[in-house]
């Protein structure tokens, strides 16, 4: 609730950031895919509550319980594989991430607007800005997964190994959340959101990639952002982890 109030009064604007997602991800890592989700619906219903129910959707309420499913459920997978396998298949998710990014902003570069509901979209940036700003973000991506990679083989230290190896897996599991969840959920999500409650007639074909374009630039934004974030306070929810699989294990003995 405390983030809900942050996200709707602090960070506001066409670049806000959703740090309510953040939170989702934390209770999937701390709590497991089947706990973080029952704990999802528990805020969303607690905020409905609070702020009211009056455009309430299913699309939306939706979003919270995937978050943290996915959070647990992809982290889980993550690490129960061997080291190896979770290079390759990270790096092959990069690749495929890549090139759909590219082949969208190829479609779309030249109505991409600053606000990522924003119908009047009087401002156009240039083809270079946009190459400029994609090439940036894609060759972020890129760059730190090398550099965890790299960390990785080269070190000696085991701490700066597991480090690295902890770092790729929260940027794997945090970039395939965002990409489920705000590039290809929020387009249908925020249509539909229109459609049924402003009186709207927008069709998917017409307007899925015209809000998809500003979704995935600001999570551009937000990826790193949450990565860094998340993997701070890891040793504290790899803490509340081990408790609550303690006690779940002493409850089922007896």
């Amino acid at each position: 609730m405390i983030m809900a109030l942050f996200e709707r009064f602090v960070f506001v604007g066409a670049f806000n950031i959703s740090i309510t997602y953040a939170v989702f991800i934390v209770f999937g890592l701390a709590l497991g895919p089947w706990k973080g989700a029952i704990i999802g619906i528990l805020c969303d219903t607690l905020n409905q509550v609070i702020f009211g129910i009056s455009t309430w959707m299913p699309e939306y309420a939706l979003i919270p319980v995937l978050i943290a499913f996915l959070s647990g459920f992809f982290i889980n997978s993550l690490t129960k594989s061997s080291d190896k396998k979770t290079w390759i298949i990270g790096f092959i998710f990069l690749a495929i991430i890549t090139i759909i990014f590219i082949v969208i902003l190829a479609r779309e570069y030249n109505s991409l607007p600053l606000s990522e509901t924003s119908i009047k979209r009087k401002k156009k940036y240039s083809l270079q800005a946009v190459i400029g700003i994609s090439t940036f973000g894609i060759s972020l991506t890129w760059i730190l997964s090398i550099i965890f990679l790299t960390l990785y083989i080269k070190t000696k230290s085991i701490k700066t190994k597991y480090s690295s190896y902890l770092l790729f897996n929260i940027f794997i599991t945090v970039f395939a959340i965002i990409v489920i969840t705000r590039w290809l959920w929020g387009p249908f999500a925020y249509i539909n959101y229109h459609n049924r409650f402003r009186s709207g007639t927008w069709k998917y074909n017409e307007y899925y990639f015209f809000f998809m374009v500003p979704i995935i630039f600001k999570s551009l934004i937000e990826i790193p952002i949450y990565t860094f974030l998340i993997f701070s306070i890891y040793p504290i929810i790899r803490i509340i982890k081990n408790k609550i699989n303690y006690t779940s294990k002493k409850i089922s003995v007896y």
